[in-house]
């Protein structure tokens, strides 16, 4: 027995770190020893709604276009969110010699070799479009040399209320100890029962058409500027158009040839935009006289793509989706390399 307790209490204090370390559980993620709680789908994990388990596939095979003779090395940059986030696409799905991507709340510290041609895309989802082009980019920041910077605060307290904050050990603990199949078996019971008998679901997510698909909440049921039924005023679109074409030009001054905008649409807007009123940010934006950029819209192809543009269980594209993205974008990147330097 008292050895029995030895190993209780190891296990436990094994799992308070677990709860309480802000590296450990991703180590255990990239070591594949235990689930990152997304194998199904991020909107399966805030609903776990067993209609929407559906198995996480690795896009694969994709490749792009070959490229134009050109004397230029050609270097793609990207300010993207999850969309283009490492794992999702990378330098080996375009037709660049280059490839850097930043996240937004990062800072891409650059030096430009003026000898590439230099393409910066800024790729931003839908619900997050009105964020950050209320203002200029401040990603960029000319330095000496190229690297990119945690955005997160560096200062000690910061980082260590960061790790004891309760939120944060609750969630770790559960991405620990609750994201195995048997415990994704007995949450499916509890959010169909409550579904089923007093039509409730996770606060994360909305069921549209009939509860045959499922969306991201900040894109429905927020008053705030990530939904798509919010309405916009002309004087913010043109603020907007405003920042983007300053940001455009301040990208110029660092020595980029080429800026290329790409909203990627939320869920909501491909299968329900009649949800509510649609307010139609993304043609409004592609559509305005002062744009001084080139664009991907890929949203009228999504809509005749239907469910096939996303997947069941996520609020990302499908490996379909995807390609159709990356094909238009690498048709645009022969096309600028193909013209005369901007």
């Amino acid at each position: 027995m008292k050895i029995l307790r030895y190993i209780v209490l190891a296990i436990g204090c094994a799992v308070w770190i677990v709860g309480l370390s802000p590296s450990i559980l991703p180590w255990l993620w990239k070591e594949q020893m235990v689930e990152d709680g997304y194998q199904y789908g991020d909107l399966y994990k805030l609903s776990t709604l067993s209609a929407f388990r559906d198995p996480r596939k690795q896009c694969t095979g994709y490749v792009p276009p070959a490229r134009p003779q050109s004397a230029r090395k050609v270097h793609l940059y990207i300010i993207g969110d999850s969309f283009t986030e490492a794992g999702r696409v990378g330098k080996n799905d375009f037709a660049v010699d280059s490839y850097t991507y930043v996240k937004w709340s990062n800072f891409l510290h650059i030096k430009l070799d003026t000898t590439e041609h230099n393409i910066l895309l800024l790729e931003s989802v839908e619900r997050h479009f009105r964020q950050k082009f209320g203002s200029e980019i401040s990603v960029l920041v000319p330095d000496s040399a190229t690297f990119i910077v945690d955005g997160g605060s560096t200062k000690f307290m910061h980082q260590l209320d960061e790790a004891f904050k309760g939120s944060h050990t609750a969630d770790r603990l559960d991405g620990f100890l609750f994201q195995n199949d048997l415990a994704l078996r007995v949450k499916e019971w509890k959010s169909d029962f409550n579904l089923h008998f007093f039509n409730r679901t996770g606060s994360g997510v909305t069921l549209v058409n009939n509860d045959r698909d499922i969306v991201y909440y900040m894109d429905t049921d927020t008053p705030e500027i990530t939904s798509a039924f919010t309405p916009t005023r002309v004087t913010e679109i043109d603020s907007m158009i405003t920042n983007l074409n300053a940001s455009r030009d301040f990208a110029d001054s660092l020595g980029f040839d080429d800026v290329v905008l790409s909203i990627i649409p939320n869920k909501t807007s491909v299968l329900s935009p009649d949800y509510g009123s649609y307010n139609n940010l993304i043609s409004k934006i592609y559509s305005h006289p002062k744009l001084g950029v080139p664009y991907i819209d890929v949203l009228p192809d999504f809509r005749r793509m239907g469910r096939s543009s996303y997947m069941k269980g996520d609020s990302h594209w499908t490996c379909e989706g995807q390609t159709l993205w990356l094909n238009k974008i690498n048709a645009l990147i022969n096309q600028l390399v193909a013209g005369p330097a901007s």
